[in-house]
């Protein structure tokens, strides 16, 4: 197919896949981190909040957060492989409805013990949602592809964060209706949408380019042929040991994973306590809801246009260090400047870390090949660094209000490490956005090569190209002049 018979095939690809995923994750994203604008929806009005009524105090809050990720954590990724095993459509599918019973269920908690063992079955309904949509678009873009669409969809984050603050504005007006608390009726009317989107998922999500039905023949084989030797395919193996234990083997995959761990606590941070902080500034009630929504729109942008600037270099490192310095002087600013304006606009700030971090996984997904090494690349990375909600919520103690100064540079020297981290991985890796070779003794090109023990960063068309070269030359033959004449 010509290029802009490709493109075509991408657009109608885009079509399918990218409206079911971005609204997925919007709808996990405000589910997972509802939990912060229920801390502080009613708490203008004595008796009705979520922490007086279930009785929070202290740090009973950042235990009910942290609790969420041990069980999200462990079963991370034996979920990616259960989406291999399952399909992507009938197991993500699986996933939103049950998180979204579980939600609705906890509107019906009516102690502190009882919040708890709600947000352990949350964590375990959740697990592998994030990382297997990441894993489910390796199969259908190549890596220059992936970033914008993996932007797309993680920026459905910040319009969950926007949405999240408008609803809780809305919610907070419900109070004292049919009896229930705004909290409960925001838990209710945030879980019945994932449990609706979760059943369309199951019968419309393509699973596979091999088996899209809404291709023809021909662009089935193609969708699947320009994926390269390289990238996760319906037909690979669920399960291979040998590429499982060489890609935990492989230095870089620990490199990776702290890396991610590093930047996922800023993520967390400002997931579960932005309204925190902008109620640390003096809002309260519906305003302080109505206050997180700026900052999420604005990372909304900042998030997609650097990763689609990235896509379009077909360049990572430098596009991820970008965004850690602009999340970074978040942090100085929410730790230094006293007024109100200038405390915001860090806030600002600190919402745009997926705009380093989509860029970083985009680049982690292409230093693997085959869909098991997809699946830990993609799955166990992300499950190491979701231990980060584990710390993150320790990171703003009550004792530490109303500025939470060290938790604001602990957060801030971690993304100064994940710079140095970038640095490492960009000296080793290079910084190309396409799949990485290994250095071959005879430097030809092998077609099912596993990626997982490179040691070098090589540019495939330059070892395609040589290799070809050589081909040409052993294929040679001399004829000599008595045989012209």
């Amino acid at each position: 197919m010509s290029d802009q018979m490709e493109k075509r095939l991408v657009r109608k690809i885009d079509r399918h896949i990218m409206p079911w995923v971005i609204v997925a994750y919007l709808l996990n994203y405000l589910d997972r981190t509802n939990l912060g604008n229920a801390r502080t929806l009613n708490n203008d009005k004595p008796g009705e909040s979520l922490v007086e009524t279930l009785k929070l105090a202290g740090d009973r809050y950042n235990l009910i957060v942290a609790i969420f990720f041990i069980p999200y954590v462990i079963f991370e990724f034996p979920s990616n492989i259960a989406l291999k095993y399952f399909t992507p459509s009938k197991w993500i599918a699986r996933i939103m409805i049950s998180w979204g019973i579980v939600t609705i269920c906890t509107a019906a908690v009516s102690s502190y013990w009882g919040l708890l063992i709600c947000r352990i079955f949350l964590g375990i309904c959740e697990a592998g949602f994030f990382p297997g949509v990441m894993m489910y678009l390796c199969f259908w873009y190549k890596p220059s592809e992936r970033g914008t669409r993996m932007a797309i969809f993680s920026a459905s984050i910040a319009v969950a964060g926007a949405f999240g603050g408008l609803i809780a504005t809305g919610v907070s007006f419900m109070s004292g209706k049919a009896s229930l608390y705004g909290w409960q009726w925001l838990f209710i009317l945030e879980g019945i949408p994932a449990v609706l989107v979760g059943i369309l998922i199951y019968f419309f999500l393509p699973d596979f380019p091999e088996t899209a039905k809404f291709l023809t023949e021909e662009e089935r084989n193609f969708a699947s042929e320009r994926m390269g030797p390289f990238a996760p395919k319906g037909t690979d193996k669920h399960f291979d040991k040998a590429d499982f234990i060489a890609t935990l083997k492989s230095w870089h995959f620990w490199i990776f994973s702290l890396h991610y761990f590093l930047m996922t606590n800023s993520l967390n941070a400002f997931g579960y306590f932005a309204p925190t902080i902008i109620s640390a500034m003096g809002f309260k009630g519906y305003k302080a809801q109505l206050l997180t929504v700026p900052p999420n729109a604005f990372a909304f942008f900042v998030i997609i246009g650097n990763s689609w600037w990235s896509d379009r270099r077909k360049e990572r490192p430098r596009h991820i260090i970008g965004g850690l310095i602009l999340v970074a002087i978040g942090y100085i600013l929410l730790a230094t400047v006293q007024g109100v304006a200038g405390r915001y606009i860090g806030t600002c700030l600190i919402a745009c870390t997926n705009a380093a971090v989509i860029p970083f996984i985009a680049y982690r997904t292409a230093t693997v090949a085959g869909a098991t090494s997809t699946a830990i690349a993609t799955g166990a990375m992300i499950a190491i660094a979701n231990c980060a909600g584990i710390v993150a919520p320790y990171l703003f103690r009550s004792k530490d209000a109303p500025h939470y100064y060290p938790g604001l540079w602990t957060l801030f020297a971690m993304l100064g490490a994940a710079v140095l981290l970038t640095g490492l991985l960009w000296y080793k890796l290079g910084s190309s956005s396409e799949y990485r070779l290994p250095v071959q003794e005879d430097r030809e090109y092998a077609g099912n090569v596993v990626l997982n023990n490179f040691e070098a960063a090589n540019d495939v068309t330059q070892l395609e190209d040589e290799s070809r070269e050589k081909k040409v030359q052993s294929s040679t033959v001399n004829i000599s002049p008595s045989v012209v004449a």
